[in-house]
């Protein structure tokens, strides 16, 4: 079907729809209260891959679109030293979008007291220079912002996870920012979002760094919440996806907005009609999976041993989910031994590619498992 399809296909791209998130939203808009009244609180949201963090972190900024925001996206760092040059780089760009040469100037006489090397017109921080600090350094860091911009503060954190796990040193961010909020007073919210792992491990002497943050789980959006996402935004185009589409979106994608969007799209690529049916969504199924092999599976699939594919393909083939047993004498069949078996699962389930429900086993992500079917068993 030839339809300007709305649903876009790009991780971290604002949907047409932004439904659900109620929850978080009604969190983050305490969270800014109690900012504008002089009570900053540090706020963390964490969720499964395809949960939305990235957009949910973009509708945080439009709602605190009066306030000055910055968003740090975070990779694996391999150091302090290039984590400030990463936090300076960002703030030099989101101060120019700002357009504001007073408050850049403000904000760059104020680095320039730090004593650091400037190169190419911009900050270097280097690791070994006596005058490298790295609590000081980030208190110094958002205390120029804050002042430079003269009112209140959020910084957004995306992919948290690599900061504390790629420098290991979690401890100086509490610390700078107990400094930064209750010391000097500084209006400055620190918000965040990572994956389900972000805080796992991570256990300071005195306090748990999660205990820093008000923490929240990002849910899967709910069926009526993804019937809102996907048919909203068809309403003036005159299409829509059937209840029975809308459950076979809401099976496949387990409410993962990212994979909802991608049902969607390829679903609607797929109908003859106006009205999507959940024959389209399972035709458009193959595109999905593609999409997925290239962004994510492939690499979760060949990652793991031949036994461990084995035992995947085992469980995938099957309309229910499995006994231990029952995966462990299937998989012999195809020539898995008893132990490599049972070793197999325990580490599939280490590495949160199986769950376990009850006494009973399955594929965590049901695209996954879709993907994992169309494979050939290994002998």
């Amino acid at each position: 079907m030839s339809v300007d399809n709305p649903f876009t296909t790009a991780v971290g791209s604002m949907p047409p729809r932004f439904a659900g998130r109620q929850n978080e939203k009604d969190s983050f808009s305490m969270g800014l209260k109690s900012l504008t009244q002089g009570n900053p609180r540090n706020l963390a949201f964490v969720g499964d891959y395809g949960t939305g963090k990235t957009v949910l972190l973009k509708e945080f900024s439009n709602m605190a679109k009066d306030l000055f925001c910055i968003t740090f996206p975070c990779y694996q760092f391999e150091n302090y030293a290039q984590f400030f040059d990463f936090l300076i780089d960002t703030i030099n760009r989101r101060i120019r979008e700002s357009k504001s040469g007073k408050i850049l100037n403000i904000f760059k006489n104020n680095i320039k007291s730090f004593s650091i090397p400037v190169v190419g017109g911009g900050i270097e921080f280097k690791e070994g220079d006596p005058a490298f600090d790295p609590m000081n350094r980030m208190i110094d860091t958002f205390e120029s912002v804050y002042k430079a911009v003269d009112q209140p503060t959020i910084l957004f954190f995306d992919d948290f996870q690599y900061y504390l796990k790629t420098i290991g040193q979690s401890e100086i961010l509490k610390q700078a920012f107990t400094v930064l909020t209750q010391d000097l007073e500084y209006d400055i919210m620190l918000t965040v979002c990572g994956d389900l792992t972000t805080f796992e491990g991570i256990q300071e002497p005195h306090e748990p760094i999660a205990r820093f943050f008000e923490p929240m789980r990002i849910e899967p959006l709910s069926r009526d919440e993804i019937n809102d996402a996907i048919n909203t935004p068809l309403e003036l185009r005159g299409y829509r996806f059937t209840d029975e589409a809308i459950d076979r979106t809401h099976e496949l994608s387990q409410g993962r907005a990212y994979y909802v969007q991608l049902c969607a799209h390829y679903g609607l690529n797929e109908a003859h009609t106006r009205q999507i049916t959940p024959e389209d969504v399972s035709t458009g199924l193959r595109s999905v999976l593609n999409r997925l092999a290239i962004e994510r599976f492939d690499k979760i699939y060949n990652g793991v041993s031949p036994d461990q594919q084995t035992v995947l393909q085992v469980i995938a083939r099957s309309d229910r989910p499995l006994l231990h047993k029952e995966i462990i004498n299937e998989s012999e069949s195809y020539g898995v031994t008893e132990s490599s078996a049972k070793m197999s699962v325990s580490r599939l389930r280490e590495t949160d590619v199986l769950m376990k429900a009850g006494n009973k086993y399955q594929i965590r992500e049901k695209l996954f498992e879709e993907y994992v079917r169309g494979k050939s068993v290994v002998l």
